[in-house]
């Protein structure tokens, strides 16, 4: 018998619409996606997220789950991986919610 990977998530701040970008408050710090950069992140193309002052902090991408018309964005800042839902960042994009929540992805 193998072993079974298993993933959890922890929550780990929210995400709000910043303009027409992304604002994360991740562990107490604030991270954003910048407006110019969400075409090419819908495009499936890597972004820079960067701190309030800009500088890079972290990177961000869509990446598939579960199948290849699912997505999420994943966010990759200090050697932690932090997972917001694509249904829920087309959710504050749109304007259609306030805040979502940010996960922490943890790999068992």
């Amino acid at each position: 018998m193998g072993k079974t990977p298993c993933i959890t998530y922890t929550r780990a701040g929210t995400a709000r619409r910043s303009g027409r970008g992304v604002s994360m408050d991740i562990a107490g710090s604030r991270y954003f996606i910048v407006p110019d950069d969400v075409p090419s992140l819908l495009f499936h193309k890597p972004v820079d997220v960067v701190d309030p002052s800009g500088e890079r902090e972290g990177t961000a991408w869509l990446s598939p789950i579960h199948g290849p018309e699912k997505h999420e964005l994943t966010t990759l800042i200090e050697q932690h991986l932090y997972v917001i839902g694509f249904r829920d960042l087309g959710r504050i994009l749109g304007g259609e919610a306030i805040a979502v929540p940010v996960r922490e992805y943890h790999p068992i």
